[in-house]
C-alpha cells in the first residue's frame, strides 16, 4: 500500500490538531500506520528552530530569514521522518507545511506570494503533500478558540486577518491539491468532510 501525505492548514485556532487526531483514528481503524508531525518541529533541528521562531521574540528575525528557517526545518523533517514513513506505506498527517510559508511570510508578510512560491518550489521540488486541507474559520472565532497564549506571528490582528484571507486565496505551488473546509461546525462534522476529501485522493 502506498503512503499518503496530507497537510492540515489554517490560522491558529482553526482546529488542525483536533482534525489530525480524528483522521489518525480513522486511518488506524483501517489498519494503516499514521505518523503525526508538526511544522516547524518533529526533529531535534526542527524543534530548536521552532523555539527560535515562535518563542524567542527578543531575537529579531528578518522575514526572508524566517522563511529560510522554516524551510530548513521542513527539509530536515522530510528527509528524516516523512519520506521514510511514506516509503513504508504510512499515512503522514502534518500540522502545516509549505502553504503556511506562502501565506504567513508571503501573502500576509512582506515577501509577497510570488517570491515565497518561487523559493518553496526551488527547495521542495516534488516533495510535497498529496492533499492540503485548509480549515477556513473567521478570525473572530479563531481568536476565541486559540486562547490567550500567542507567538510572534499572532500579535497583530491586522496580520492575522491577512493570514485568513491568504489561506482563502492562495493556489500554493503548481500542482498542489488544495481543498478548503468550513471549520465553524462541530469537530465531528469537520472530520467527516475532511475524510471524504481524503477518500477522493486515495480512490
Amino acid at each position: 500500500m502506498s503512503g499518503l501525505f496530507v497537510s492540515l492548514e489554517g490560522v491558529d485556532g482553526a482546529g488542525k490538531s483536533t482534525l489530525a487526531h480524528h483522521l489518525r483514528r480513522r486511518f488506524e481503524e483501517q489498519g494503516r500506520e499514521v505518523v503525526l508531525v508538526r511544522e516547524p518541529g518533529g526533529t531535534a533541528l526542527g524543534e530548536a528552530i521552532r523555539t527560535l521562531l515562535l518563542r524567542r521574540e527578543e531575537v529579531v528575525i528578518d522575514p526572508e530569514a524566517q522563511m529560510l528557517l522554516f524551510l530548513a526545518s521542513r527539509v530536515q523533517l522530510l528527509e528524516t521522518v516523512i519520506l521514510p514513513a511514506l516509503d513504508r506505506g504510512a499515512v503522514v498527517l502534518s500540522d502545516r507545511f509549505h502553504l503556511s510559508t506562502i501565506v504567513y511570510q508571503g501573502i500576509a508578510g512582506s515577501l509577497g506570494e510570488e517570491r515565497a512560491v518561487r523559493v518553496c518550489s526551488a527547495v521542495l521540488g516534488e516533495r510535497r503533500p498529496d492533499l492540503h486541507l485548509v480549515l477556513d474559520l473567521p478570525l473572530e472565532l479563531a481568536r476565541e478558540r486559540r486562547g490567550k497564549e500567542v507567538d510572534r506571528f499572532e500579535r497583530s490582528e491586522e496580520f492575522l486577518a491577512r493570514v485568513v484571507e491568504g489561506f482563502r486565496s492562495t493556489s500554493g505551488l503548481p500542482g498542489d491539491r488544495i481543498v478548503r473546509i468550513p471549520a465553524t461546525g462541530a469537530p465531528e462534522e469537520v472530520a467527516r468532510l475532511a475524510g471524504e476529501e481524503v477518500d477522493r485522493v486515495v480512490a
